[in-house]
C-alpha cells in the first residue's frame, strides 16, 4: 500500500512539473514573439525614416536641380538679350556708315557731274562761239532769217544770238544794245543767278526775263557777275597791274575755278 501511495505521489510530481514546464515555454515563446514583432517594427520604423530622409535629400537635389536649370535659362536669355542689343547696335552703326559712305560717293558724284557740266558748258561757248562772227566784224550781208529790232530809234539786226549795227563799209557785230527784247533766247544760252536774280549770257549780252512783257530784255552787264566764255574779237588791257579782257565797253578779269577759266565782270 505504502508503494502505490509512492508511485502515486512521484507521478503526480512529474505531471505539476510537466505542466510547470509546459507553462514557462508557453510564456517564452509569447515573450520571444513579442520581442521579435516589435524589433520588426522598430525596423521597418528606422527603414521608413531613413527612406523619409532619403526623399527629403531627392527632393531638395531636385528642387535645387530645378533653381539652376531656371538660372541658367534666366542667364541664357539674359546672354541673348546682350547679344541681340550688340547685333543691333552693330547693326546701326553698319547702317551708319554705309549711309554715310552712300552720302559721300553722292557728293563726290554731284561734284564730278558739276565739274564735268561745266566743263562740257566751257567747251561748247568755245566750240559754238568759234562759228560766229566775231565781235567787232563787219559783215557786208546779213545772215539769211535774220530779224529787225528797234530799239529807240535805232533799228539792230539779231541772227542766232548775234546782234549786229549797221554802219559804214556793212554791218557791225555788236554785244546786244540795252533794252532789246527777245521772246525766245538763243540756244546756248548759260543761266547766272546773282546777288538774288537770274541772269541770261550769250555771245556776251545778259538777258532778264520780264514778266508783264513775256519777254527777255538786254541788260547792262552786272558787275560782279561770272561768265563761262568771251565772244570772239574780244581785246586785252592791263587794270590794276594785271591784264584783262575787254568786249564793246565790258571789262573781264580771267579766273582760274575748277581747273578752268571764267570771267567776271568789273
Amino acid at each position: 500500500m505504502f508503494n502505490n501511495f509512492n508511485f502515486s505521489k512521484c507521478l503526480g510530481l512529474i505531471l505539476v512539473f510537466t505542466l510547470m514546464l509546459l507553462s514557462d515555454q508557453a510564456m517564452a515563446q509569447r515573450n520571444h514573439n513579442r520581442t521579435g514583432k516589435t524589433g520588426t517594427q522598430v525596423k521597418a520604423g528606422d527603414r521608413n525614416k531613413v527612406n523619409g530622409r532619403q526623399d527629403a535629400k531627392t527632393l531638395d537635389r531636385d528642387r535645387s536641380d530645378a533653381r539652376d536649370d531656371r538660372q541658367d535659362a534666366r542667364e541664357d536669355r539674359a546672354d541673348d538679350r546682350q547679344e541681340a542689343k550688340e547685333e543691333r547696335a552693330e547693326d546701326r552703326q553698319e547702317a551708319k556708315e554705309e549711309l554715310a559712305e552712300d552720302r559721300q560717293e553722292a557728293r563726290e558724284e554731284r561734284a564730278e557731274d558739276r565739274q564735268e557740266a561745266r566743263e562740257d558748258r566751257w567747251e561748247d561757248h568755245h566750240k559754238r562761239y568759234k562759228s560766229l562772227h566775231r565781235h567787232g566784224a563787219v559783215v557786208v550781208t546779213l545772215p539769211v532769217g535774220h530779224t529787225r529790232i528797234v530799239v529807240g530809234t535805232t533799228t539792230y539786226y539779231y541772227y542766232g544770238g548775234v546782234y549786229y549795227s549797221y554802219g559804214p563799209g556793212g554791218y557791225v557785230v555788236i554785244s546786244g544794245p540795252t533794252g532789246a527784247r527777245l521772246v525766245v533766247l538763243p540756244t546756248g544760252y548759260v543761266t547766272v543767278s546773282f546777288s538774288g536774280a537770274s541772269y541770261y549770257y550769250y555771245y556776251g549780252t545778259y538777258y532778264c526775263y520780264d514778266p508783264v512783257a513775256k519777254a527777255y530784255i538786254v541788260v547792262n552787264a552786272p558787275a560782279g557777275v561770272e561768265v563761262p566764255a568771251l565772244p570772239n574779237g574780244y581785246t586785252t588791257a592791263v587794270y590794276n597791274g594785271e591784264t584783262i579782257y575787254v568786249v564793246g565797253t565790258v571789262r573781264y578779269r580771267p579766273v582760274h575755278r575748277h581747273g578752268m577759266t571764267v570771267y567776271v565782270v568789273l
